[in-house]
């Protein structure tokens, strides 16, 4: 079987400090990224926004080529972006010529329909996709299955469990994971996309790889040093040196520590990421980590913290509502 790893760096790091990661510093990642013979690159999003170079997020797959137009082709090395069906228009997205080869289609359950739609034509301008529902652990079994028809029938390269509110243990990722295994076409990979509310992203890395990677070819995704909207994701640095001690895979370590210490660890000195225990908390009741985010920004004391995001309705809780919230301040 075959266990294949995502780096997400570029992507979900742009949500700490809006992609604005700098020119150089966007190079000097990819460049590192491929020479560490990362097997899945992804480089940023697919938005409706105005270019820049400085930035992770591109109106125009050609932008992104820029950034690849001078790397040698590594075999074994590819190369994604990430579209939110929300949120790009797929007109703009060129026919695919091979140097970006991936596109992974995000989005909400309740947009699960024009999703699908989304990924067809992915798929008709000849890109591999896969499909990331967001925050997969809040749909019911019912839903899931629903999901699993569909991406039956469109067949991507991967469907990824995503871990939106960090709120997976072994047991609830053992029902997911298993319910892919058995339903999914065999041809189709089962992703991971961990968040480290809990600070089990590597432990859960490990038993996914364990237990699903040894009968179906799988995908984990992490970040350099973890790098992602607080409190981040799993650490490329941990699951790259697991993988080449476990799963026979030859990602060169030094390059990933040179990518940390001059590219990334200087983010850090500028933003949060990490664990924290308001995020535990969140995770803890299943709720959007924006409402967390607000309360301790609001310097409210974690016990209020614990108290308040238990009271949240279940028809508040996946997408964060700043009113929702204040009102409940006030009660």
């Amino acid at each position: 079987m075959s266990v294949q790893f995502l780096d997400c760096t570029l992507r979900d790091g742009a949500h700490v400090n809006s992609g604005n990661f700098g020119e150089s510093h966007i190079k000097n990642i990819v460049v590192g990224l491929t020479e560490a013979l990362i097997d899945i690159v992804e480089i940023g999003f697919l938005k409706d926004v105005e270019y820049s170079k400085e930035v992770t997020s591109f109106p125009r797959i050609e932008d992104a080529y820029d950034l690849i137009s001078e790397i040698p082709p590594k075999q074994g090395v590819c190369y994604s972006l990430m579209a939110r069906a929300d949120q790009y228009d797929i007109r703009n997205l060129s026919e695919c010529n091979g140097r970006i080869k991936l596109i992974r289609v995000a989005f909400y359950y309740d947009y699960l329909e024009k999703a699908i739609e989304f990924a067809k034509e992915v798929k008709a301008k000849g890109y591999d996709f896969t499909l990331n529902l967001i925050n997969t652990p809040g749909s019911t079994l019912s839903e899931l299955n629903r999901f699993i028809t569909y991406a039956n029938d469109i067949n991507p390269y991967a469907v990824s469990i995503v871990d939106t509110f960090g709120a997976l243990d072994v047991k609830s990722l053992k029902i997911i994971a298993e319910e892919y295994e058995k339903k999914l076409n065999p041809n189709i990979r089962i992703g991971l996309h961990l968040h480290e509310n809990m600070a089990l992203a590597f432990s859960l890395a490990q038993e996914f790889i364990q237990s699903i990677g040894c009968r179906r070819n799988i995908i984990v995704d992490g970040s350099l040093m973890g790098i992602g909207r607080a409190p981040g994701n799993l650490c490329t640095e941990l699951i790259c040196n697991y993988m080449n001690d476990n799963n026979g895979k030859k990602f060169y370590l030094p390059k990933i520590l040179d990518l940390i210490e001059n590219d990334v660890a200087l983010i850090k000195k500028k933003h949060k990421w990490g664990y924290s225990p308001e995020y535990f908390l969140s995770a803890k009741y299943r709720v959007h980590r924006s409402y967390a985010e607000y309360l301790s920004d609001e310097n409210i004391s974690l016990r209020r913290i614990d108290y308040l995001l238990s009271k949240i309705e279940p028809e508040y809780a996946a997408k964060f509502n700043e009113e929702y919230m204040v009102n409940l301040l006030k009660e």
